[in-house]
């Protein structure tokens, strides 16, 4: 199949599951297409594809929105690339997926999303305000979900260690070169 065909695929059949109401479980037979399609397209035209705007948002917004898991995990992990799930979680600036999916108290769509990204991305993620200037864990707090605002904490400070610790390490390389010279 060519590129221009797997993309039209892809495109088509997204709008034909977000149709009834952002991913009714009726659409489940149909991830295992969405899932071939998307693997024969590069991470550039995949982006493109997943990052289209209808009245629900992206579709990944929907599926957050939604609590859809198996939606959330085809789409983030048909990317490659990290920094490609990044864009696509970031395509709208002020209300990410990972807003949503607080904001409803989707704690596994929650973790989901953040795991597919590395520490420096999901602290990126976790510290953007919406239009209210939330937070995400703001969001979860808002509405009552602790159970969603523990996770979303938890990974707030496993990723900040993991930066230090980084940090840590090329600073004591960056230490070790300067006296070797």
């Amino acid at each position: 199949m060519s590129t221009d065909m797997s993309t039209q695929s892809a495109e088509k059949l997204l709008q034909d599951m977000m149709r009834e109401y952002c991913w009714p479980p009726s659409v489940y037979p149909d991830m295992m297409k969405l899932r071939e399609v998307l693997t024969q397209l590069p991470d550039q035209q995949k982006l493109h594809i997943l990052q289209q705007y209808s009245g629900w948002g992206t579709p990944l917004h929907c599926a957050a929105s939604r609590g859809h898991t198996e939606i959330i995990s085809t789409l983030l992990i048909s990317l490659q690339s990290s920094a490609y799930r990044l864009k696509l979680l970031m395509v709208d600036k002020s209300y990410t997926p990972l807003h949503t999916a607080a904001y409803c108290g989707h704690t596994e769509s929650v973790k989901m999303i953040l795991d597919c990204l590395t520490a420096d991305q999901q602290i990126r993620i976790m510290s953007v305000q919406n239009w209210d200037r939330k937070t995400a864990i703001q969001y979860a707090e808002s509405e009552g979900h602790t159970d969603t605002v523990g996770v979303l904490r938890e990974y707030q400070h496993t990723a900040d260690n993991l930066i230090r610790e980084e940090y840590s390490k090329l600073t004591t390389r960056h230490t070790k070169s300067i006296h070797q010279h």
